[in-house]
Protein backbone atom coordinates (compact mmCIF):
# COMPACT_ATOMS: atom_id res chain seq x y z
CA UNK A 1 0.00 0.00 0.00
CA UNK A 2 1.37 3.40 -0.98
CA UNK A 3 1.96 5.78 1.92
CA UNK A 4 0.08 9.07 1.99
CA UNK A 5 2.14 12.21 1.43
CA UNK A 6 1.49 15.51 3.20
CA UNK A 7 2.49 19.11 2.62
CA UNK A 8 5.10 20.44 5.04
CA UNK A 9 5.48 24.09 6.03
CA UNK A 10 8.72 25.91 5.21
CA UNK A 11 9.83 28.97 7.15
CA UNK A 12 12.76 30.84 5.59
CA UNK A 13 14.64 32.83 8.22
CA UNK A 14 17.18 35.61 7.70
CA UNK A 15 20.15 33.69 9.07
CA UNK A 16 21.13 30.82 11.35
CA UNK A 17 20.46 32.83 14.51
CA UNK A 18 16.94 33.62 13.31
CA UNK A 19 16.39 29.91 12.57
CA UNK A 20 17.43 29.00 16.12
CA UNK A 21 15.12 31.60 17.68
CA UNK A 22 12.16 30.46 15.54
CA UNK A 23 12.74 26.80 16.44
CA UNK A 24 13.09 27.62 20.13
CA UNK A 25 9.79 29.52 20.03
CA UNK A 26 8.09 26.50 18.44
CA UNK A 27 9.37 24.20 21.19
CA UNK A 28 8.52 26.69 23.94
CA UNK A 29 4.98 26.91 22.57
CA UNK A 30 4.59 23.14 23.04
CA UNK A 31 5.94 23.39 26.60
CA UNK A 32 3.51 26.15 27.51
CA UNK A 33 0.53 24.48 25.87
CA UNK A 34 1.27 21.12 27.47
CA UNK A 35 3.26 21.46 30.73
CA UNK A 36 3.33 17.65 31.16
CA UNK A 37 4.31 17.01 27.55
CA UNK A 38 7.15 15.10 25.89
CA UNK A 39 9.87 16.70 23.79
CA UNK A 40 12.00 14.74 21.35
CA UNK A 41 15.42 16.41 21.30
CA UNK A 42 18.51 16.34 19.10
CA UNK A 43 22.16 17.27 19.49
CA UNK A 44 24.89 18.56 17.18
CA UNK A 45 26.12 22.04 16.32
CA UNK A 46 22.85 23.02 14.65
CA UNK A 47 20.92 22.71 17.92
CA UNK A 48 23.30 24.66 20.18
CA UNK A 49 21.78 28.11 19.44
CA UNK A 50 18.28 26.62 19.78
CA UNK A 51 19.01 25.51 23.34
CA UNK A 52 20.72 28.82 24.11
CA UNK A 53 17.50 30.59 23.09
CA UNK A 54 15.43 28.22 25.26
CA UNK A 55 17.66 28.86 28.26
CA UNK A 56 17.44 32.61 27.69
CA UNK A 57 13.64 32.39 27.58
CA UNK A 58 13.55 30.28 30.73
CA UNK A 59 15.58 32.87 32.62
CA UNK A 60 13.65 35.86 31.31
CA UNK A 61 10.12 34.49 31.14
CA UNK A 62 10.28 31.76 33.78
CA UNK A 63 9.02 29.09 31.36
CA UNK A 64 8.71 25.95 33.46
CA UNK A 65 10.04 22.52 32.43
CA UNK A 66 9.37 20.95 35.82
CA UNK A 67 6.94 18.35 34.49
CA UNK A 68 8.28 18.10 30.94
CA UNK A 69 9.83 14.83 29.81
CA UNK A 70 12.51 14.64 27.12
CA UNK A 71 13.65 11.83 24.84
CA UNK A 72 16.85 12.29 22.87
CA UNK A 73 17.31 10.81 19.42
CA UNK A 74 20.57 8.99 19.94
CA UNK A 75 23.76 8.28 21.86
CA UNK A 76 27.24 7.06 21.02
CA UNK A 77 28.35 3.53 21.93
CA UNK A 78 31.82 2.83 23.37
CA UNK A 79 32.84 6.48 23.57
CA UNK A 80 36.50 6.87 24.58
CA UNK A 81 36.54 8.09 28.24
CA UNK A 82 38.76 11.06 27.35
CA UNK A 83 35.93 12.32 25.14
CA UNK A 84 33.09 11.66 27.57
CA UNK A 85 32.16 15.34 27.25
CA UNK A 86 31.25 14.66 23.60
CA UNK A 87 28.58 12.16 24.59
CA UNK A 88 25.04 13.32 23.96
CA UNK A 89 23.97 13.02 27.59
CA UNK A 90 26.87 15.32 28.53
CA UNK A 91 25.96 17.66 25.66
CA UNK A 92 22.34 17.97 26.82
CA UNK A 93 23.26 18.34 30.49
CA UNK A 94 25.68 21.17 29.68
CA UNK A 95 23.66 22.94 26.97
CA UNK A 96 20.17 22.69 28.40
CA UNK A 97 19.23 20.46 31.32
CA UNK A 98 21.51 22.07 33.92
CA UNK A 99 20.22 25.53 32.98
CA UNK A 100 16.45 25.01 33.14
CA UNK A 101 14.21 23.63 35.88
CA UNK A 102 13.74 20.19 34.36
CA UNK A 103 13.86 17.10 36.56
CA UNK A 104 16.87 14.99 35.64
CA UNK A 105 14.82 11.80 36.06
CA UNK A 106 12.57 12.99 33.22
CA UNK A 107 15.39 13.18 30.66
CA UNK A 108 15.84 10.01 28.64
CA UNK A 109 18.30 8.49 26.17
CA UNK A 110 18.14 5.18 24.30
CA UNK A 111 19.92 2.19 25.84
CA UNK A 112 22.10 0.29 23.36
CA UNK A 113 21.71 -2.89 25.44
CA UNK A 114 17.91 -2.80 25.13
CA UNK A 115 17.18 -0.38 22.29
CA UNK A 116 13.61 -1.45 21.49
CA UNK A 117 12.46 -0.68 25.05
CA UNK A 118 12.78 3.02 24.14
CA UNK A 119 9.65 2.77 22.01
CA UNK A 120 7.75 1.29 24.96
CA UNK A 121 9.00 4.02 27.31
CA UNK A 122 7.95 6.79 24.92
CA UNK A 123 4.47 5.28 24.48
CA UNK A 124 4.14 4.78 28.25
CA UNK A 125 4.68 8.52 28.65
CA UNK A 126 2.03 9.44 26.09
CA UNK A 127 4.17 9.70 22.96
CA UNK A 128 6.25 12.61 21.67
CA UNK A 129 4.40 15.89 21.25
CA UNK A 130 7.19 17.21 19.06
CA UNK A 131 10.45 15.83 17.64
CA UNK A 132 13.19 18.17 16.55
CA UNK A 133 15.66 16.92 13.92
CA UNK A 134 18.55 18.32 11.92
CA UNK A 135 19.97 16.84 8.72
CA UNK A 136 23.29 15.21 8.00
CA UNK A 137 25.11 16.20 4.82
CA UNK A 138 24.12 12.82 3.39
CA UNK A 139 20.51 13.30 4.45
CA UNK A 140 20.62 11.18 7.58
CA UNK A 141 18.21 12.00 10.40
CA UNK A 142 19.32 10.97 13.87
CA UNK A 143 21.71 8.16 12.84
CA UNK A 144 19.41 6.71 10.21
CA UNK A 145 21.94 6.52 7.42
CA UNK A 146 21.12 6.18 3.69
CA UNK A 147 19.18 2.97 3.06
CA UNK A 148 17.47 2.91 6.47
CA UNK A 149 13.99 1.43 6.46
CA UNK A 150 10.89 3.57 6.87
CA UNK A 151 9.77 1.03 9.46
CA UNK A 152 12.97 1.26 11.51
CA UNK A 153 12.71 1.76 15.27
CA UNK A 154 15.35 2.39 17.94
CA UNK A 155 18.36 0.18 17.24
CA UNK A 156 22.15 -0.01 17.12
CA UNK A 157 23.60 1.53 13.96
CA UNK A 158 27.06 1.43 12.37
CA UNK A 159 28.07 4.94 11.32
CA UNK A 160 29.09 5.56 7.72
CA UNK A 161 32.57 6.89 6.85
CA UNK A 162 31.06 10.24 5.82
CA UNK A 163 29.35 10.65 9.19
CA UNK A 164 32.50 9.65 11.05
CA UNK A 165 34.44 12.24 9.04
CA UNK A 166 31.82 14.93 9.72
CA UNK A 167 31.79 14.16 13.46
CA UNK A 168 35.58 14.15 13.76
CA UNK A 169 35.49 17.93 14.22
CA UNK A 170 34.31 17.22 17.78
CA UNK A 171 37.26 14.84 18.32
CA UNK A 172 40.15 17.13 17.38
CA UNK A 173 39.67 16.06 13.74
CA UNK A 174 40.86 12.57 14.66
CA UNK A 175 38.53 10.11 12.93
CA UNK A 176 40.02 7.21 14.89
CA UNK A 177 38.51 8.64 18.07
CA UNK A 178 34.97 8.86 16.69
CA UNK A 179 32.80 5.93 17.87
CA UNK A 180 31.87 3.52 15.09
CA UNK A 181 28.42 2.77 16.48
CA UNK A 182 25.50 4.57 18.04
CA UNK A 183 22.05 3.70 19.33
CA UNK A 184 19.43 5.73 17.50
CA UNK A 185 15.71 6.18 17.18
CA UNK A 186 14.50 4.88 13.83
CA UNK A 187 12.64 6.70 11.08
CA UNK A 188 9.32 5.26 12.29
CA UNK A 189 10.15 6.37 15.84
CA UNK A 190 10.65 9.93 14.60
CA UNK A 191 7.56 10.01 12.40
CA UNK A 192 5.42 8.72 15.28
CA UNK A 193 5.79 12.13 16.98
CA UNK A 194 2.73 14.39 16.74
CA UNK A 195 4.82 17.19 15.22
CA UNK A 196 8.25 17.17 13.55
CA UNK A 197 10.44 20.27 13.44
CA UNK A 198 13.31 20.20 10.93
CA UNK A 199 16.23 22.62 11.36
CA UNK A 200 18.37 23.27 8.28
CA UNK A 201 21.31 25.66 8.54
CA UNK A 202 24.43 25.99 6.41
CA UNK A 203 24.76 25.51 2.66
CA UNK A 204 26.32 22.09 3.28
CA UNK A 205 22.79 20.90 4.08
CA UNK A 206 21.28 22.34 0.88
CA UNK A 207 21.54 19.06 -1.03
CA UNK A 208 19.63 17.24 1.69
CA UNK A 209 16.97 19.96 1.66
CA UNK A 210 16.67 19.55 -2.12
CA UNK A 211 15.67 15.93 -1.62
CA UNK A 212 12.83 16.95 0.68
CA UNK A 213 11.68 19.55 -1.84
CA UNK A 214 11.40 16.91 -4.55
CA UNK A 215 8.36 15.55 -2.67
CA UNK A 216 9.51 12.06 -3.55
CA UNK A 217 10.73 9.51 -1.04
CA UNK A 218 14.26 8.29 -1.70
CA UNK A 219 15.61 5.72 0.81
CA UNK A 220 19.11 6.95 0.02
CA UNK A 221 18.07 10.30 1.50
CA UNK A 222 16.35 9.44 4.82
CA UNK A 223 15.39 13.08 5.35
CA UNK A 224 12.90 12.75 2.49
CA UNK A 225 10.76 10.56 4.77
CA UNK A 226 9.30 13.68 6.41
CA UNK A 227 6.88 13.96 3.47
CA UNK A 228 4.91 11.14 5.11
CA UNK A 229 4.20 13.14 8.28
CA UNK A 230 1.10 15.33 8.46
CA UNK A 231 2.58 18.08 10.67
CA UNK A 232 6.11 19.09 9.67
CA UNK A 233 7.65 22.53 10.07
CA UNK A 234 10.97 23.21 8.31
CA UNK A 235 13.10 26.15 9.42
CA UNK A 236 15.91 27.09 7.03
CA UNK A 237 18.23 30.06 6.66
CA UNK A 238 17.79 32.21 3.55
CA UNK A 239 21.18 31.39 2.01
CA UNK A 240 20.66 27.63 2.27
CA UNK A 241 17.10 27.92 0.94
CA UNK A 242 18.41 29.80 -2.09
CA UNK A 243 21.16 27.26 -2.80
CA UNK A 244 18.60 24.44 -2.53
CA UNK A 245 16.39 26.21 -5.07
CA UNK A 246 13.50 26.89 -2.71
CA UNK A 247 11.29 29.79 -3.81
Amino acid sequence: MEKKMYQYKVFVCKDEKAVAIACAKALIKVVKNKPHGCLGLATGGTCIPVYEAMVDDCLKNKTSYHNIKTFNLDEYINLNPIYVHEGYRAYMNFRLFSKINIQFKNTHFPDYKQPSTYETLIKKNGGLDVQIISLGHNGHIAYNEPGSSLDSITRVITLTPSTIKANSRFFENNQKMVPRKAVSMGIKSILDARKVIVIITGIGKAEAFKHILKNHYDPQWPCSSVIFHKDVEIYVDAKTAKVAGYK
